[in-house]
């Protein structure tokens, strides 16, 4: 158990040390021998537990979405409508990317459009955690909150493509200054565009 506590204390420190070297210097410019002198851990020892370089990238936003998405999944269960879940999903992405720049800068800027990695294990857990959002939408269209003729798959798509450019160009730009700030402004807009009408919500009485 001991040795256990101390291989993955390892590992976190490898993690969180590659973390900040990816996020600010990028992939191209981050060398394990930098990592492993800032971690005080041998590149041998780097190498026992990530095989590559580019394994070792992929690992960062697996374990930063697996730990993200438990949490997410924990809050949910004691929100009740969807639109307050949705609205809590919109406000823990954009949180937690504002609070964490360099997870976003590595999800953003060098992975958002690696082949390799939407065939890794870390993008399979960003998609079980996007699913949060389709359940809370059909949530929605099930109990009479929102439309019943939305399309669950490009609802989810605009929302996840706003806060990837949101995100983007605040990582880019610095603005806007605040990503949590948005959330509001956000989920009103989307909710205004698929909120049942007062005729469906009459039919679903009846």
């Amino acid at each position: 158990m001991a040795n256990f506590k101390k291989i993955e204390a390892r590992k976190t420190q490898i993690l969180k040390t590659a973390e900040r070297f990816f996020g600010e210097k990028g992939f191209q410019e981050t060398t394990i021998s930098g990592i492993a002198k800032e971690s005080k851990i041998s590149e041998a020892s780097i190498y026992e537990y990530f095989s590559t370089k580019e394994g070792l990238l992929f690992s960062v936003p697996t374990k930063n979405a697996s730990e993200l998405f438990k949490l997410m999944q924990f809050h949910l269960t004691l929100i009740r409508g969807a639109e307050n879940k949705l609205r809590s999903i919109i406000y823990i992405f954009l949180s937690t990317n504002e609070e964490n720049p360099n997870n976003a800068s590595i999800l953003m800027l060098i992975l958002k459009h690696n082949k390799k990695f939407l065939n890794s294990e870390g993008h399979l857990e960003i998609k079980k955690g996007l699913k949060m959002i389709d359940e809370a939408i059909e949530e929605g269209i099930l109990a009479g909150e929102f439309r019943n003729d939305i399309n669950v798959y490009l609802t989810r798509s605009m929302i996840i493509g706003t806060i990837e450019h949101l995100v983007t160009s605040w990582l880019m730009t610095g603005r806007p200054e605040s990503l949590v700030d948005l959330v509001d402004p956000l989920i009103d807009t989307i909710i205004a565009g698929i909120q049942a009408t007062k005729k469906q919500i009459t039919d679903m009485e009846s």
